[in-house]
């Protein structure tokens, strides 16, 4: 029968205090993986559910950054019309649809694509004529080279209530006339002389003629034309059909007006009539 070898004082306490410690850390690491699991389920709830909100901002925001993107793009490649821009807006919709649903929240995105004429003449010895039906005018200038014009010979720019006559009163002198032929404002000196028709002024001067008829739209154009020397330039959203442009009048994508829904278990959220501009500058 073997010997039973008892254990010399203290030897029996330290293995008790090493395996009670061994018990403390294990009730430690567990607390302390509940305690992380705990903060991550938090975290999780307040980013998703906390701010109702949220998603529906989140939705909104993803689809105007795309359409502004998309926008800059092809008017930055020149010539875009609606029917270049409708299948990628088609793609966003359908891109922020899919990534929203699988968050748990049914989206929807309309538009309406409204397109820009930039029609210019420069160094032209007798305009185009043209006349176009205009939603809103971003800019409209002129740089008139008096010089080339005839004595008494007038032309004529076509605005939506109030038509305006450019008349060559002698050398290196015209005159802007309302209808009737009374005197608006006038001018002498060097070439070109600049005519900013949005804003109405001649060469920096303020001129009598109403400005703010371009905000509700109507027609602009040239008459006339024939009388008229240097260039000019004109940004205006029209969404008729126009002919008789000059060749060089160039097409953009001017704005496009996004309709918006999402819908979460906490939330319907609907935003109509969101404008998203594009970037071509104005003229000044």
């Amino acid at each position: 029968m073997a010997q039973v070898i008892r254990p010399r004082d203290g030897d029996g306490d330290r293995g008790q205090m090493i395996l009670l410690m061994g018990v403390v850390l294990a009730v430690m690491f567990v607390a302390l993986a509940l305690l992380v699991n705990a903060a991550i389920y938090t975290d999780n709830v307040a980013t998703r559910g906390g701010d109702p909100a949220g998603e529906a901002l989140e939705y909104q925001n993803g689809v105007v950054d795309s359409t502004e993107g998309l926008i800059e793009a092809e008017n930055d490649a020149g010539n875009a019309t609606a029917d270049d821009v409708r299948p990628a807006l088609e793609n966003i919709s359908r891109y922020h649809r899919q990534y929203h649903l699988r968050r748990g929240a049914a989206t929807n995105t309309s538009f309406n694509i409204s397109e820009g004429r930039n029609i210019s003449e420069v160094n032209a010895n007798g305009f185009e004529d043209w006349n176009a039906t205009a939603n809103t005018v971003r800019g409209f200038v002129m740089h008139i080279n008096i010089n080339n014009m005839s004595n008494n010979s007038t032309f004529e720019v076509i605005l939506p209530t109030q038509d305006v006559q450019v008349n060559r009163t002698g050398k290196s002198s015209i005159v802007i006339e309302d209808d009737s032929g009374g005197e608006l404002c006038s001018y002498s000196g060097t070439d070109p002389v600049r005519f900013n028709i949005t804003n109405s002024s001649l060469s920096g001067e303020s001129c009598g003629f109403n400005t703010s008829q371009f905000d509700d739209g109507g027609n602009i154009g040239i008459d006339k034309e024939t009388n008229g020397a240097g260039g000019y330039e004109a940004l205006i959203e029209s969404d008729a059909e126009i002919s008789g442009l000059p060749p060089n009048t160039t097409t953009f994508i001017y704005r496009v007006e996004l309709n918006l829904r999402v819908n979460t278990p906490e939330l319907q959220y609907e935003r109509r009539g969101l404008e998203v501009v594009s970037e071509v500058p104005n003229v000044e």
